[in-house]
């Protein structure tokens, strides 16, 4: 497994400012946060693409990695839920042509495929480097309610303990973490441990200007990072 730093210093080395998705995965799985497992392969290979789904198991998600393309969804950049093989060739084929098609000028380095997550909890969990106060992190509600619900706390860092549970909640989050209704608790320590790493993070290495996690996925016991967005200063 690579360091943050030599992670860092491969995408400075080709001149890019924001990662690409494995590269942050792999980012945020060195300091201790869970992201689905996942395989990246060329785009031409279909034999390490048969490779790889067989490795991870279906269900599957595949998503473009291409320096042209920030917005997957817009895109078309990303199609879930495949079952088997013939389903994923089709994504393929399909996502390189609605690729070309919407973004022309992009150019598609990779696929990434990482196994489907059962669903959960979804929140957002960031940090940014303030130019005022320094590093800085961020929780709310993730996913779909992110721009309907406007539901994000920040907490400037280092942070206490109490001071994280704090930030959680200020929000609708830490309402749904405690166990609401019909639900049952969720695992605030993962959330709590994640936040940290995000903060420890930022800290550490001082090229990252914004990490984005949206959505992390919480569940009773354990969270994961589904999607995740970083970008040097």
């Amino acid at each position: 497994m690579k360091t943050p730093s030599e992670i860092i210093q491969t995408v400075k080395a080709e001149g890019r400012k924001a990662l690409f998705e494995h590269e942050a995965k792999e980012l945020a799985r060195a300091v201790g946060i869970s992201v689905p497992r996942f395989e990246v392969v060329r785009i031409d290979d279909e034999v390490s693409l048969r490779s790889a789904a067989e490795k991870l198991g279906f269900p599957l998600a595949l998503k473009a990695v291409s320096p042209q393309v920030l917005h997957k969804t817009e895109t078309g950049a990303v199609a879930l839920d495949i079952v088997n093989y013939d389903g994923l060739q089709d994504a393929a084929k399909n996502m390189k042509r609605t690729i070309s098609e919407r973004t022309p000028d992009a150019v598609i380095r990779y696929f990434l495929l990482e196994e489907m997550m059962p669903p959960g909890l979804e929140l957002l969990i960031g940090g940014l480097r303030d130019d005022q106060f320094g590093p800085a992190v961020a929780i709310g509600l993730g996913g779909v309610w992110v721009e309907a619900i406007k539901d994000t706390a920040f907490g400037i860092t280092p942070m206490t303990r109490d001071e994280v549970i704090d930030m959680i909640e200020e929000t609708r989050a830490g309402l749904f973490l405690k166990g609401f209704r019909n639900s049952p608790p969720l695992d605030q320590e993962a959330v709590i441990s994640i936040i940290n790493a995000v903060s420890k993070l930022l800290h550490d290495v001082p090229e990252i200007r914004e990490m984005d996690m949206n959505p992390v996925r919480v569940y009773a016991k354990g969270a994961a990072a589904l999607d995740v967005r970083v970008i040097l200063a």
